[in-house]
């Protein structure tokens, strides 16, 4: 009786280290219809310094009042946070440019990419994923996941994928640049608070997207828009850029990259339907049986790392 009790708590401690990612993949549902939306108010690397603006700004106070010992203590270490500051900078600049050049189907599915780099890089770098790499669940899941995410997106944009557009480049060099990011924030995160860790990149990170707005953009654009898009701006930053990476960052410490990072692969799925809602946009056949296939190589996914 004890025994069986004893693992019952174990599976519920099992489960409770996936709402992390779970959390994170809701919210990450939202950013391309977001940038989508705000795209004719702001350009690239004004939207960026704001998003990340009001991520730090709800990330320091969290900090300074919870985490003060420790994120004075990682101050000490900053260089290790410098190179992830400038890849999640790159990243940045690079993902919401092919999503302003492209069409949000096909951006979201070239997106996806970053899961093949994540594989590849994690089972160079880390030896504790490698277990969990080489098992059949992982692979037959992987495979179905990203042949979900494909069916989910080319049945949403007619399979126009014929036209070369030079958004892929930039989405290609994106998913790059986030693989090799998480590559790092995997190593930070293994020695340091997570909630310290992204507040750190991204206050470091933020100078980078001031200084590119002041050049390269209109820092004074949030004076001439509605609103109504500025809310979405700010509220974009806080959640989609601060807690859901928060979140990304605990899950990455409980689970690792690889399985974070296949999780992900169902915000397609729940992005076109939550299109649907506000666009009128109807699901094909296609994506409804992409979608099952897409949720059941996630579940595989799942079992592979409990």
């Amino acid at each position: 009786m004890v025994v069986c009790e004893g693992q019952e708590r174990g599976r519920e401690v099992s489960k409770k280290k996936y709402i992390p990612i779970a959390i994170a993949t809701f919210i990450w549902i939202w950013p391309v219809l977001f940038i989508k939306f705000l795209w004719s108010y702001f350009d690239n690397y004004t939207q960026n310094f704001y998003r990340y603006l009001a991520a730090v700004a709800i990330l320091m106070p969290v900090n300074l009042i919870f985490f003060r010992k420790q994120f004075v203590s990682s101050l000490k270490n900053i260089r290790q946070f410098i190179l992830p500051a400038l890849l999640v900078f790159t990243f940045q600049i690079l993902w919401v440019q092919g999503v302003y050049l492209l069409e949000p189907a096909m951006a979201a599915l070239i997106g996806k990419s970053s899961v093949l780099f994540v594989i590849l890089l994690s089972f160079l770098f880390f030896s504790d994923e490698r277990k969990v790499l080489s098992s059949r669940n992982f692979i037959t899941g992987s495979i179905m996941a990203i042949l979900g995410v494909a069916g989910v997106i080319i049945g949403k944009s007619g399979g126009q994928f014929g036209i070369f557009n030079h958004g892929v480049i930039f989405i290609l060099l994106s998913a790059f640049f986030w693989a090799l990011y998480l590559m790092l924030v995997k190593r930070i995160v293994s020695k340091t608070d997570v909630i310290v860790s992204v507040t750190i990149i991204f206050a470091l990170a933020l100078p980078l997207f001031f200084v590119a707005s002041l050049l390269f953009g209109d820092i004074s654009a949030v004076c001439k828009t509605p609103a109504l898009a500025n809310v979405i701006l700010l509220a974009s930053g806080i959640f989609c850029v601060g807690v859901a990476n928060a979140f990304n960052y605990k899950s990455i410490k409980l689970i690792g990259t690889s399985i974070s990072s296949n999780f992900v692969l169902i915000t397609p799925l729940f992005t076109a339907v939550a299109s649907y809602f506000i666009f009128g946009e109807v699901l094909s056949f296609l994506q409804i049986i992409s979608g099952a296939v897409l949720v059941a190589g996630c579940i595989l996914l799942l079992r592979a790392a409990s």
